[in-house]
């Protein structure tokens, strides 16, 4: 292209930015949204948390460490939802007017992949981070003609690593699909970009190419007001919370996919019969049966859990999960919202229960009040009853909770599922189970076009039912009544984990690390036996070798006392995370776990051969932990620079952390929810 073409091109991609020097950074907007510079107390008394995020096209497409501007959007407006707050969002063209609007007390948080820098933190003050990501110079020649978006950290390392380039304006709030014009129209010769969006575009034109990265890693996060300093506690702890639970994907997986992921999703509720934490243990009849379906088709279990059955359904159709698993009867209703049943894999009845005199026949009915929740089976089975002279209370709550109320005289009968009632009842003695209504069958459900998953789950209900392994879980968990009780007494109900919870608390808080994340790995590691000794010896709750525990400042003698083996496990934790920084700080700390289990070198090797492999060697699940499997085969530990590592184990290790720890997150949500199936 002559040099008039390409200015000619130049001026045809600017102008097609649109002139934001014209319009104001962020919209004028009603009266209610005037500067406000309240901290957290009177932000939740207005009952409003006032969000601000960049509005340039294309804001949804370009993910940043695989963290969208969708994703950012959902955390955002979860955290809202977790406080009772309602969310008004405005909009600014570029990270000056997110800054502007947050330092004016036009916003309360301004929502984005917002560069940290010295700079930036003189004006505003930044979560956690939400992201870390090196930059990277990508074009066709960096010793030409740079563009960078003015008042951006680009525009910081342009002036840094290229002093002498010469410069291109572009408005601020331009975004990567203009650079990418810029790019192939000739009109610049390079640009600098985070490395995530960075790759999108070397991926999509054969004419850009990574040119350098640079070495700096740099965080990401949002931008409060300095002076907030209570809104951003609330928010770091949110947001401690998310980064390993973080956005599940909604995926709408048929048989195939499943497959090719290696993990089948689980959509359950809590309860005593479902899915429940006790010690820390995941267990559950349905939870159980579902693991061992997934196991016959050497598939990985995930758990993803809902605050009621109308969000089961929901969830299931906008792919949240791939099979819903919790206690469920099949009636037209729920057959009309797009879902099909496979066979049932327990028959049970409907039994009306009461505390004292059971009721035996219908005209024992007169008179009584029967409480059910209005999303279960039961109200379906009382509504078919006609007028047989009873009373239908309604009551959000679990089929659980119901039956103790009934126990305990508050409510004066109820109807639960057979196996439910008698579980119940052997906690309760004055529970009596009287009339039934009728068989019913308890069945899993899919979507409608998920025919295989369907398919083999019929195949596994016909063929397991009444067998081996279903009699073996049915007596664990309804005949059994020595364990019934253990489990019953140490079953997680309330907000104490471990413990040994008061000790890890402000351990784990001065590492940012979430506490319940460090119980999670504590339990793997000793099963809250701090006397334990490995047979490397390792000690304490948190096995900590005494090499480690002498790096980290502990006595090694002293690693079997709760207070100092909790301090050196959680020391050497926050140590092997910032052995990855440039990740971001849910996959930092999936890396962390692995690398406490095997040493960060061993880790190291596996993203190294993740790369040969072609996988993401940023990644954990799926991606590098498949690499450390093959460092286990002698032709890949001979080319790794640490050697042989019992891969087998570290991927055990952090898959069944990250699942209790994801349990013991969706406990915590799930404190005072509705937890019902039926």
């Amino acid at each position: 292209m002559t040099a008039p073409g390409r200015m000619l091109a130049l001026a045809a991609v600017l102008l097609s930015l649109g002139s934001c020097q014209e319009a104001p950074e962020v919209a004028p907007r009603a009266a209610e949204d005037q500067p406000f510079f309240g901290d957290w107390a009177a932000v939740r008394e207005r009952g409003v948390l006032r969000l601000v995020r960049r509005s340039w096209a294309g804001f949804d497409t370009l993910p940043s460490q695989g963290l969208s501007a969708e994703s950012y959007r959902r955390i955002a407006e979860d955290f809202a939802a977790r406080h009772g707050l309602a969310v008004r969002w405005s909009q600014a063209r570029s990270i000056r007017g997110l800054l502007s609007a947050v330092a004016e007390g036009r916003a309360d948080i301004a929502v984005g992949n917002i560069t940290v820098t010295a700079a930036r933190q003189q004006e505003v003050a930044f979560s956690l981070p939400l992201t870390r990501s090196r930059e990277w110079v990508v074009g066709v020649d960096e010793g030409g003609r740079f563009a960078v978006a003015e008042h951006t950290a680009y525009a910081d390392s342009l002036a840094e690593h290229y002093p002498e380039a010469v410069r291109v304006p572009v408005p601020g709030d331009a975004n990567p699909e203009a650079f990418l014009d810029l790019l192939e129209s000739g009109a610049i010769d390079a640009t600098i970009m985070d490395e995530a969006v960075a790759r999108a575009l070397v991926r999509s034109s054969p004419k850009v190419a990574k040119l350098r990265e640079l070495a700096d890693v740099k965080a990401h996060a949002w931008a409060l007001r300095r002076d907030a300093a209570e809104l951003k506690a609330a928010l770091d702890d949110y947001l401690l919370e998310r980064h390993l639970l973080d956005d599940r994907a909604e995926e709408l997986r048929d048989w195939q996919a499943i497959v090719d992921a290696g993990r089948l999703r689980m959509l359950t509720v809590n309860s005593a019969t479902t899915y429940y934490l006790w010690r820390g243990e995941l267990l559950g009849f349905d939870y159980e049966l579902m693991d061992a379906f997934a196991k016959a088709n050497d598939l990985a279990l995930e758990v993803i859990v809902a605050s009621g059955i109308d969000q089961l359904f929901a969830w299931l159709q906008a792919g949240r999960g791939d099979v819903v698993a919790a206690g469920l009867t099949r009636l037209p209703e729920r057959e009309a919202m797009g879902v099909a049943f496979a066979s049932p894999y327990l028959e049970i009845r409907e039994t009306f229960v009461t505390a004292g005199a059971p009721i035996v026949d219908f005209d024992g009915l007169r008179g009584r009040r029967v409480t059910v929740n209005p999303h279960t089976s039961y109200a379906v089975s009382l509504a078919s009853l006609g007028d047989a002279g009873f009373t239908v209370d309604y009551a959000e709550r679990s089929t659980e909770a119901i039956l103790d109320g009934v126990a305990a005289g508050e409510l004066d009968a109820t109807l639960a599922d057979s196996h439910r009632a008698k579980l119940a009842a052997t906690f309760s003695s004055n529970l009596a189970l009287g009339l039934d209504v009728g068989k019913k069958g308890l069945a899993w459900a899919v979507r409608r076009e998920q025919p295989e998953l369907l398919r083999r789950l019929d195949e596994y209900a016909r063929e397991g039912y009444r067998g081996y392994q279903f009699n073996v879980l049915f007596n664990k968990y309804f005949v059994n009544q020595r364990r019934m009780t253990r489990q019953r007494e140490q079953r997680i109900t309330g907000g104490l984990l471990s413990p040994f919870d008061g000790i890890v608390k402000p351990f784990a808080a001065a590492a940012d690390i979430d506490w319940r994340l460090v119980v999670a790995q504590m339990y793997q590691e000793s099963g809250f036996q701090p006397d334990r000794v490995s047979f490397a010896g390792a000690r304490g709750l948190l096995q900590v070798l005494p090499r480690t525990a002498v790096e980290v400042g502990v006595d090694p003698e002293r690693l079997a006392e709760p207070e100092e083996g909790i301090r050196a496990g959680v020391e050497y934790l926050a140590w092997t995370r910032e052995r990855f920084p440039e990740l971001p700080p849910g996959e930092q700390l999936l890396f962390a776990l692995a690398a406490y289990n095997a040493g960060a070198g061993h880790v190291r090797d596996g993203r190294r051969l993740a790369a040969r492999l072609g996988l993401d060697g940023s990644l954990w699940f799926d991606n590098v932990e498949r690499a450390m499997l093959k460092l286990a085969e002698p032709e890949y530990a001979a080319q790794a620079l640490h050697g042989y590592v019992r891969g087998t184990e570290v991927v055990r290790y952090v898959r069944e952390i990250n699942d209790r720890y994801r349990a013991y997150l969706d406990h915590f949500r799930g404190l005072g929810e509705v937890d019902e199936a039926g």
